[in-house]
C-alpha cells in the first residue's frame, strides 16, 4: 500500500502498462544453482540472481566497498540508480551462486531506463562526475576551511564567531564535498571519492555510516514506513505515519526548527556509537566490519580538536582547564548541523508527499516504480545559485534518480526530468523560493501531528 498525504487525490506509484507476472533474468547454468532465501551476510541479490559479494566486489568500476555495503542485501535498485542501465546478468555469471524471488517484475521499471536514455543524450555517463571548475571549488572549500580551523588552534582563538564560520565551512563539506564523493559522483576513480569521502570523518561523522545509512538504506527506501532510518523521528518529531500520535508533536510544527540545533552534536556521538554497535536503524554489513573499526581512530582527532586543544589552552598557558573555551565551539555543531539538517527536513516533508509500504507494495507484494517512488518522495527548491552553494541537493528529485551524478550538472537534467513526468502524469514538486518550502513543510509536520494520513491499497 501506499501511505500519501491527503493533498495527494491520484495514485500514481505504479506504471499505467505495468504486468503482473515476474520474471526472472536467464543466468547461465542456472539449472545448477539452488534457490537461495533468506540471503546469506555475503551474498547481494539483483532481480531474481543471487550473487558472491566478495566476486562482484573484485569487478565493480566504482570500487570495492560499495558493493561489500550492500552484501546480504537486494541491490537491485541500488545498480538500476547508480549505473543508469539495466544489470548485465550475462556478464556476471562467474559471480552468481543461486536464484531467489524478485522484488518486482523487470519491465516494472522501464520508464526510469526510457528517462535514463533521454538523460543519456545530454550527458553520457562517462561525463556525470565532477568538472573541473567543480574541483577547484572544492579546493577553495577545503582552503578556507584548514586555513580558518589551523588559525583558531594555533592562537587559541576559540571565540564563538570562528566557531559559527568554521561550522558553516563544514556544513559546505557536508553539502559539496563529502555527499557527493560518497556517492561515488565526483569521479570514475574510486579511490578520488574514498579521499574525499573521508571529509566526512574530518567533520565529526563517519564516511562508512552515512554510506549505510544514507546510499544503503535511505536512497533505496526513501519514505518506506518500514525501511527508512530518515523518517524515523524518534521520540521528538512524528514524521511516520505509522508512528502513535502524541500530543507534543501538535507543536511539532514550531519546534522542529529549534530542536535541529542539536543536529551536529547528535551526529557526532550517534555516528561513533553506530560504528562501536555496528548498526544504525539495521545492522551493517559484516563485510564492512574492518572499515567501521579502522574509522573508529578519526573520532579520537575530532575530539582532540575540538575537545582536547581547547579545553587544556588553560593548562598550557599556566592556568586550569578553559571551560569557557570549550563551550565558545558549541557554534561549529550548532551551525553545522542546522544548516545540514534544515535542508533535509524540508526536502522530503512537504504537502503532497507520499509515504510506501514496502510490505505491501501491491496485491503481489511488489515494489512499486523506481521513478515513480523517487519523484513522489522528493522536491526539489530554488534553483542554481542555492544549488551551488548547497552542493545541488536543493535538486532532490534529480539525485534520488541519479545519485551517481555530480549535483553541478542537475541544472542541465532537471528541465529534461520534469518534461518527463508531468509527460507520463508524475508529480513533479518544484518551489520557487525556500519560504514556499518552508511554509510547506511546517504544513506538513502540522498534518502529520494530527494523524491526518489517508490509506490507499493498491
Amino acid at each position: 500500500m501506499i501511505l500519501r498525504n491527503p493533498e495527494v487525490k491520484k495514485d500514481i506509484s505504479m506504471p499505467p502498462q505495468t504486468q503482473s507476472s515476474s520474471s526472472t533474468p536467464k543466468v547461465a547454468a542456472a539449472a545448477s544453482h539452488v534457490n537461495v532465501s533468506p540471503l546469506d551476510a555475503y551474498n547481494i541479490q539483483v532481480n531474481g540472481v543471487v550473487y558472491s559479494a566478495a566476486e562482484l566486489a573484485k569487478d565493480h568500476p566504482g570500487g570495492e566497498m560499495f558493493v561489500h555495503a550492500f552484501a546480504g542485501r537486494d541491490a537491485s535498485e541500488a545498480f538500476l540508480s547508480y549505473h543508469r542501465k539495466a544489470f548485465p546478468h550475462d556478464k556476471m555469471t562467474f559471480a552468481a551462486v543461486g536464484t531467489a524471488k524478485p522484488n518486482k517484475p523487470a519491465d516494472r521499471d522501464e520508464e526510469y531506463l526510457e528517462l535514463c536514455r533521454i538523460v543519456e543524450k545530454v550527458l553520457p555517463r562517462n561525463a556525470s562526475f565532477a568538472t573541473t571548475g567543480y574541483f577547484i571549488k572544492i579546493f577553495a572549500i577545503l582552503a578556507l576551511t584548514f586555513s580558518l580551523e589551523g588559525y583558531i588552534h594555533y592562537t587559541h582563538s576559540y571565540f564563538w564567531y570562528f566557531s559559527a564560520i568554521m561550522g558553516f565551512l563544514y556544513a559546505l563539506i557536508g553539502l559539496n564535498i563529502q555527499h557527493d564523493a560518497n556517492h561515488g559522483s565526483l569521479s570514475r576513480n574510486p579511490f578520488v571519492n574514498r579521499i574525499f569521502g573521508y571529509t566526512q570523518n574530518y567533520i565529526g561523522g563517519s564516511a562508512i555510516d552515512w554510506i549505510h545509512q544514507h546510499v544503503v538504506q535511505h536512497h533505496v527506501e526513501t519514505n518506506d514506513v518500514h525501511h527508512d532510518p530518515d523518517i524515523a523521528g524518534g521520540t521528538v518529531l512524528r514524521i511516520n505515519p505509522l508512528k502513535k500520535v502524541l500530543t507534543h508533536y501538535r507543536l511539532q510544527h514550531i519546534y522542529v526548527f529549534i530542536v535541529i540545533g542539536m543536529f551536529g552534536f547528535s551526529t557526532v556521538v550517534t555516528s561513533c556509537r553506530a560504528l562501536i554497535n555496528g548498526i544504525r536503524f539495521t545492522p551493517f554489513s559484516k563485510m564492512v566490519t574492518n572499515y567501521r573499526y579502522a574509522e573508529l581512530s578519526s573520532y579520537l582527532f575530532f575530539a582532540f580538536r575540538w575537545v582536547y586543544l581547547p579545553l587544556f589552552r588553560g593548562v598550557e598557558e599556566g592556568g586550569v582547564l578553559s571551560w569557557s573555551s570549550l563551550v565558545s565551539t558549541a557554534p561549529l555543531y550548532m551551525v553545522a548541523g542546522y544548516y545540514l539538517a534544515f535542508f533535509f527536513i524540508i526536502s522530503h516533508n512537504f504537502r503532497g508527499v507520499s509515504f510506501f509500504d514496502s510490505s505491501s507494495k501491491n496485491a503481489l507484494g511488489e515494489r512499486g516504480s523506481f521513478l515513480r517512488n523517487q519523484v513522489m518522495s522528493s522536491s526539489n527548491v530554488a534553483g542554481a545559485f542555492l544549488g551551488f552553494c548547497n552542493g545541488g541537493l536543493n535538486y532532490q528529485i534529480e539525485h534520488h534518480l541519479f545519485p551517481r551524478i555530480c549535483n553541478t550538472h542537475y541544472p542541465t537534467i532537471a528541465p529534461l526530468v520534469r518534461s518527463y513526468c508531468l509527460s507520463k502524469g508524475i508529480t513533479y514538486k518544484h518551489f520557487p523560493t525556500v519560504l514556499e518550502n518552508f511554509i510547506s513543510c511546517s504544513n506538513h509536520l502540522f498534518d502529520m501531528s494530527t494523524a491526518g494520513m489517508e490509506v490507499i491499497r493498491l
